[in-house]
Order: structure tokens, then C-alpha cells, then sequence
């Protein structure tokens, strides 16, 4: 996977010089806003700035906003493309966003390694920045249609056995089951003055009033235009009048491409036309190449080509809205983590996960005395540089020649080792800034003794004791 924690945070225990190709390891500041857990927010004019415009001429007409009565700009006359709607979420099914199991074990090794305390809310963002870093989980319900994912290892997932068949002529492995082969066959009869083309792909289809063009054009479109909705695909159709291209449709339509099954047994099939090769596909092949399943994962990256559209929408707008609230993420982020072993607090207000819960240090806890001297810097100057730290305990600044570097370094590193197992065990915590922070306010007290649990009164039972009884002197 091409994401690396490491590369994020750039962390180490010590000024920025103090390990080997640190100076070309790129740093928090530099990354990209989402990379590092940030919201977008740029430099924004104050509003005396956009008051101090200079004022227009009395008279002169602003460039941004045309005159009355005055022609439109050529780019408003172009013709506007139709916007092409988006599939319905299908409907039938429960969809959850979870990470990837690569990029949780990616956090783990990373924070193990690193002895940071990451917010889940940032490390949410870091899932959203990236396709290929979470699943769409689809889980079927009563009403829900079936799902037909395919065993071929391409993701490909679809709704209806139609859509399934559909799909073999883009598929990769159609080759594995079929080959093309041409044959001469007659040339087609009429009189043919322009053909159809499709832009997109410059394909010929051939005259409009030939008795092969409907059969052409849905081939082309099941082939290389099905995730386009059809009529806008026939919309996109023009008309080509040029002799040439006619002869050259001719010169093509004298040749026929036909197939034949690659399995055994079936070698003089011949198949001439793509509704055979459809139903063969599903007399032999549909149910090895697709498993109906209730439950199936789908990678956040994957083509939606390879999607039904109700499969497709759904991973459209569950993406963006993850996107835009990332905090949606952090129930699944909490599950995920605990199975890989990590530990989920909550510390100033947000869920967080480090290499330990932060705690109190336990009264009888006896601290040797570069720990103790740790732990108190830390209280006092919570959310400081951990390089201020080591700089101020152990009494060598950091320098900038060769010398003055492999001085401080050796000074720094007991301190280092020390403060790892601090971290370990919770005491102190170190974020992804290179902050160090004193977690607890003060040290957790000593275990009071239980008092035995009196037996409680019986409700309703007000009666009085004998001895309150009243005395009858009758």
C-alpha cells in the first residue's frame, strides 16, 4: 500500500537532525491539508481590504456584469451539455463505511512504533483523503435484491443476472473464455449515403437505414458505453456524409467477427452474433464466474464501471458525506483498531488512540530520576516541544555545527529512552505536533477501604416493634 503513517508525522524523539534522512523526510506542516488532519481554510481579505476598492469612473460600465440589452459572452451561447442524473441508491440494503484492514494495521504499526496519541477525528480524515483506504460494506435485507459479485478478483458486483451478462464485454477475463475470429461474409445491400459515428470513441456504426444499425449500436454500447444511461449514448450519435467514410464502412462490413468458447468440447461452436455469446455465457459460464452473496465488501476505488448503478450511487454519496463529516467514521475506526489491539481513550474532549491509556501515576509508583524529572517538566509545561524538554533537562541546547549536534544527541538520548516507557505506560503522552502533555492532573489516590454494606430496610413494612408497641392499661 502506498500510504505510510511514518510519512505523515515525520516524528522522532529528538530535534529534527537527530536521525539519519530526516532532512528528507517530509514533515506535518508540508503535507496536504486533509493528509494531516486539517480543514481547508485559506488567507482570506480583511474587510477593510475589500472596502479600499478603487471606485470606478462615473460612467464606466464594469467588465464583470454586461449592459443591458447587450449580447452574452460566446461562452453563455454555447450549447449546454445535458447533465447526466445520477442512479437511485438501490434500495434493500444496509451500507456501512468501515477502513481498510490495510490501513488499520498501518495505524497500529505506525503508533507502536512512533509512541504517538493520534485523534480519531484526524485519523478519519487521513481514511477520507484516500479511494483505497476504506470499504463500502453492503449487507442485504429481506427486501433487498441479490447480489452477484463476481469470483474473478475484479470487484465487479451487480444487481440483476441482465447487468451480469452485460458485463462480459468489458470484462478482462472475457478473453479466457472466448475468441474473436473474422469471416468474410457479403457486402450489405442498399444505398448508403452517410454513416453514424460515435464521438467519443470515433467508432463507425454505420447508415441509419442499414438493416444491421440498431444490432451495431447497442453492441458498441454494451462494449465499451454501459455506464452511460442509453439515450444520452444515442444523443451523442452525428452523422458523417463524407464518401469516404461510407466506402470505408463498406469495405469493413465485408468482414464479420464471430466467436468460439475456449472450452473443452466445444470447438467447432461458432457463435455469430453477441446474443448467442450472451446465452452461452449463461447456460455455461454465469455460475462460475459470480456467487450470489448477502454480504459483500466494495473498495472504496473501485471503477464504477464494474458496479451496478444502485450499487455505485450508494458508494457515491456515502463517500462524500463521510468526506465532508468524517467524524461518521470513528464508531467503525473505534471497532477496527480494537481488533488490531489498540487502545481507544478519550482525552480533552476527543476519542484518541495511542500506544497506551493515558493514567494517573499510582502513589506507590517510585520513578527513577530522569522519569521524575520527565514527569514534572511535562506538568509544568504541558503542550511544550519535546525538544524544548530534553534541551532544558538535560542542559546541552540544541547547536547547529556537527559537533554541537553529536553533543546534544548523546545528551538527549537517556532522556529519550526514559520517556518511552513513560509513554508505554500512559503517564505522559506525546501528539503528532512533537507536543509532550501531562494527561492526568494529579496522582491517582490510594485505594480506600470498603465499608461492609448495611442490609437494607424492607420497603412497606412500617410496622412497629414490640417494644414501640403502645400499652393497654385497660
Amino acid at each position: 500500500m502506498p500510504f505510510d503513517l511514518s510519512e505523515l508525522t515525520g516524528f522522532q524523539f529528538g530535534p529534527a537532525w537527530a536521525k539519519p534522512g530526516a532532512d528528507t523526510a517530509p514533515s506535518l506542516s508540508k503535507m496536504h491539508p486533509i493528509e494531516r488532519g486539517e480543514r481547508r481554510s485559506g488567507p482570506r481579505r480583511p474587510s477593510a481590504d475589500r472596502d479600499r476598492r478603487a471606485p470606478r469612473a462615473e460612467g464606466a460600465q464594469d467588465s464583470r456584469r454586461p449592459r443591458k440589452g447587450a449580447p452574452r459572452r460566446d461562452r453563455d451561447n454555447r450549447e449546454e451539455r445535458p447533465r447526466r442524473e445520477l442512479p437511485q441508491p438501490a434500495e434493500g440494503f444496509r451500507v456501512e463505511l468501515r477502513p481498510t484492514n490495510g490501513i488499520l494495521e498501518i495505524f497500529s504499526k505506525e503508533i507502536q512504533k512512533q509512541k504517538r496519541a493520534l485523534s480519531l477525528l484526524d485519523l478519519a480524515r487521513i481514511v477520507m483523503a484516500g479511494k483505497d483506504r476504506y470499504d463500502l460494506v453492503f449487507m442485504k435485507l429481506e427486501n433487498g435484491s441479490m447480489l452477484i459479485h463476481s469470483k474473478k478478483g475484479d470487484g465487479a458486483c451487480w444487481l440483476s443476472e441482465a447487468e451480469a451478462i452485460s458485463y462480459i464485454w468489458s470484462a478482462p477475463w472475457f478473453s479466457e473464455l472466448y475468441t474473436a475470429e473474422e469471416a468474410e461474409v457479403e457486402a450489405p445491400k442498399g444505398n448508403f449515403t452517410a454513416v453514424a459515428v460515435c464521438p467519443l470513441g470515433g467508432e463507425v456504426i454505420g447508415p441509419v437505414n442499414w438493416h444491421g444499425y440498431q444490432a451495431a449500436l447497442m453492441n458498441l454500447y454494451r462494449a465499451k458505453y454501459a455506464n452511460m444511461a442509453l439515450d444520452v449514448f444515442k444523443n451523442r450519435i452525428t452523422i458523417n456524409k463524407d464518401e469516404e467514410a461510407v466506402q470505408a464502412w463498406l469495405a469493413a462490413a465485408c468482414k464479420k467477427t464471430v466467436w468460439k468458447p475456449t472450452r473443452e468440447g466445444a470447438e467447432d461452436c461458432v457463435l455469430e452474433d453477441a446474443k448467442a455469446v450472451e446465452s452461452d455465457f449463461a447456460a455455461n459460464h454465469l455460475n462460475d464466474t459470480y456467487e450470489i452473496v448477502d454480504k459483500v465488501f466494495v473498495n472504496g476505488a473501485t471503477p464504477r464501471k464494474l458496479l451496478s448503478p444502485g450499487l455505485s450511487a450508494h458508494v457515491a454519496t456515502m463517500s462524500d458525506r463521510t468526506r465532508r463529516s468524517p467524524q461518521m467514521l470513528i464508531p467503525n475506526l473505534c471497532h477496527g483498531l480494537a481488533r488490531h489491539h489498540m487502545p481507544i481513550y478519550k482525552w480533552q474532549g476527543n476519542h484518541y488512540t495511542g500506544p497506551s491509556r493515558v493514567r494517573a501515576i499510582p502513589e506507590d509508583t517510585v520513578l527513577a530520576d530522569r522519569m521524575m524529572a520527565i514527569v514534572n517538566w511535562s506538568k509544568e509545561h504541558s503542550g511544550e516541544k519535546v525538544e524544548a524538554m530534553f534541551a532544558a533537562l538535560s542542559g546541552v541546547p540544541a547547536g547547529t555545527d556537527e559537533e554541537s549536534k553529536k553533543a546534544a544527541s548523546d545528551a538527549y538520548a537517556p532522556f529519550a529512552a526514559d520517556m518511552i516507557w513513560l509513554l508505554e505506560q500512559g503517564f505522559v503522552v506525546v501528539t503528532s505536533d512533537n507536543s509532550i502533555w501531562y494527561p492526568k492532573g494529579s496522582a491517582a489516590p490510594a485505594p480506600a477501604k470498603t465499608e461492609p454494606r448495611r442490609r437494607p430496610k424492607k420497603k412497606g413494612n412500617n410496622k412497629p416493634r414490640s417494644a414501640d408497641k403502645p400499652q393497654n392499661n385497660e
